[in-house]
C-alpha cells in the first residue's frame, strides 16, 4: 500500500477521506507560469526565414516547426535539448 512520504497516512485519499491531513499543502502541485505565445509578426519572421526559395517543400516546412519551436521554448524560459 502506499503511504504518504509526509505523514504516513495512505497515499490517495487526501482529498477524499483523509480531509484533515496536514501535508495536503505541501503536496499541491507547483504555481503554474503563464504562457507566453508567439506574435503574428514574429510568426511571419520565422516564416519568412524557413521559406528561402532554395529549399525544398519538406525542408521548409521542417525548418519553420523548428524554429516556432525554438522560439517558444526561449520565449517562456524552456532548456533547450542539445542534438
Amino acid at each position: 500500500m502506499n503511504t504518504c512520504p509526509n505523514c504516513g497516512k495512505v497515499a490517495g485519499l487526501h482529498s477524499s477521506i483523509l480531509q484533515g491531513c496536514m501535508c495536503q499543502y505541501a503536496m499541491q502541485a507547483p504555481a503554474q507560469r503563464t504562457w507566453v505565445g508567439l506574435e503574428g509578426e514574429e510568426i511571419r519572421n520565422l516564416w519568412e526565414e524557413a521559406t528561402k526559395p532554395d529549399r525544398s517543400t519538406m525542408t521548409m516546412v521542417t525548418s519553420f516547426a523548428k524554429s516556432i519551436e525554438a522560439k517558444l521554448k526561449q520565449k517562456n524560459h524552456v532548456a533547450q535539448e542539445t542534438n
